[in-house]
């Protein structure tokens, strides 16, 4: 929001989780999708070359993944790579397979850096190609090829060792260049719990940013806000705590709000914030001794 009434579109993040199926009972899945649509989540992220088994047994499998997430109103996005393509029998001109399962979003693990990428975006079932946001020349290529954006995203990796992940100068870089190409992007955060899992058995969490490995969920939510370029963000561990969810939803509820117009203020309307706005909210800790006065004025 800026003075005399100009406004910033307002565009809230879309919220994820990640699923990895072979480590995770059915019944884990369902309790964990309850709980996550509940808080706002519609995402899911999901390793499909990982799950073990015939052609049709990987297929049963997802179906049914798949109409579970719909039923918590959630879209599913399917991390594939070539060799999965083949062994479901699909390819870049073919993906009617992916429909059949309900996949919502193929993500590609690698892309095929050529025309494929073009036609494999352009498929006619809806289902929107995300490729890994490091893969910014294959963005560029896609879409001087023809690719059509309007069913095309992107998302940044994340990094299951300590000291390994991105710093947050090169995500935005690559961020404000896919935000001028009108590709949305996405990041993964990290939950702090005990014993969570990736697609591999490690406790290190899973952010895109090194920089939010330890520090609170809401914190790296609230610092994505505030940094203002992303268009998804992702758990990229499992499982995340309710508390967790519950203090993230707490920070978009606090962040994105309606505000009304001032009536009868004249001029003043039109330079106080209203409308829909976008808010960067901090944590207020007080010292010791802080009277009751001094709270009903920072809070009240």
């Amino acid at each position: 929001m800026g003075l005399l009434g100009e406004t910033k579109p307002v565009k809230k993040p879309i919220l994820g989780v990640s699923l990895y199926p072979e480590q995770e009972s059915m019944e884990e899945i369902e309790n964990y999708l309850t709980m996550a649509s509940r808080y706002g989540f519609t995402k899911i992220f999901t390793s499909m070359f990982s799950v073990p088994g015939t052609k049709e047994e990987v297929f049963d499998y997802f179906k049914n993944f798949c109409d579970l997430a719909h039923k918590h109103g959630m879209k599913v996005s399917g991390d594939c790579n070539t060799a999965f393509f083949k062994k479901m029998g699909a390819s870049e001109s073919d993906i009617s397979i992916f429909k059949e399962m309900g996949i919502d979003i193929i993500r590609m693990d690698l892309p095929y850096f050529d025309q494929r990428d073009v036609t494999l975006i352009n498929n006619p079932y809806n289902i929107t190609i995300e490729l890994s946001s490091c893969m910014i020349q294959a963005v560029r290529m896609a879409l001087e090829n023809g690719a059509n954006p309007k069913n095309f995203s992107t998302c940044h990796n994340f990094y299951p060792e300590r000291y390994t992940a991105s710093d947050l100068e090169s995500i935005r870089s690559v961020n404000k260049e896919l935000a001028t190409l009108g590709i949305p992007s996405a990041v993964f955060i990290s939950s702090n719990e005990d014993n969570t899992h990736g697609p591999w058995p490690v406790h290190d969490g899973l952010p895109t940013v090194e920089d939010h490995r330890w520090i609170p969920a809401e914190l790296q939510v609230r610092h994505w806000i505030a940094v203002g370029d992303v268009d998804e963000i992702i758990f990229g561990n499992a499982f995340a705590s309710e508390e967790e969810f519950k203090a993230i939803d707490q920070v978009m509820n606090q962040a994105y709000v309606n505000i009304p117009k001032l009536v009868g203020q004249d001029y003043l309307a039109e330079l106080l914030p209203h409308g829909n706005v976008e808010r960067v909210p901090f944590k207020v800790v007080l010292d010791d001794g802080v009277t009751d006065l001094e709270k009903e004025i920072v809070f009240d």
